[in-house]
């Protein structure tokens, strides 16, 4: 604090990447899709005015058709910005900021890819929402101040709310777990315990 008042937890805005993807098949599991519906992971070409954007994984190679499942744990680009552009980029973003991203998300396909910033308190604020069986609550620092002789001097009150339905949480959980057991975030079982996630 001496060198920098500059909060990074709270103000520093940085892009998510793939640790988007998640509020993106979220959004799908709340529109119908299942983890073994699958989507084929093939070139595409989209055209916008007079660019063109050729999206690639990050193998820079085409895997076909691929259940929501496996492209979660292996983070297959392709697959999700062809999800995104099923579902639609509204419903995605109503439901980040249902589930605690405060920053502006800007409405366009690469999203998909994490392009927009948010601090590190929403997104881990947020991604507590599946590990809290659907449930947001606000993040907060102090939640009672008491007085030399034990009295409330101030008190928060906690907010929560039902952001996700139980069963979206707890598959979306399943999901991330297979990530750490099988995807892209193998790294972390060194840990030892049971953890889901998203590299």
């Amino acid at each position: 604090f001496d060198q920098s008042e500059f909060n990074r937890a709270v103000q520093a805005r940085r892009q998510p990447g793939s640790g988007f993807k998640p509020f993106i098949w979220a959004a799908a599991l709340e529109s119908g899709k299942t983890p073994s519906d699958r989507v084929n992971d093939a070139p595409v070409v989209f055209h916008y005015r007079e660019k063109v954007w050729e999206p690639k994984n990050y193998e820079d190679r085409f895997y076909g058709p691929t259940t929501l499942r496996e492209a979660l744990e292996h983070s297959r680009n392709i697959v999700s910005i062809k999800l995104l552009n099923d579902i639609g980029i509204g419903p995605v973003i109503r439901l980040a900021h249902r589930m605690g991203i405060k920053s502006y998300l800007r409405p366009n396909l690469t999203l998909s890819l994490g392009s927009s910033g948010v601090s590190p308190l929403e997104i881990t604020a947020a991604y507590a929402v599946f590990a809290g069986n659907g449930i947001y609550r606000e993040p907060v620092s102090i939640t009672k101040i008491l007085g030399p002789d034990g009295e409330v001097i101030e008190e928060k009150q906690l907010n929560e709310k039902i952001v996700l339905s139980e069963q979206n949480a707890y598959i979306m959980t399943q999901m991330m777990e297979g990530v750490v057991e099988r995807g892209t975030a193998k790294q972390v079982q060194a840990l030892g315990r049971p953890a889901a996630g998203k590299t």
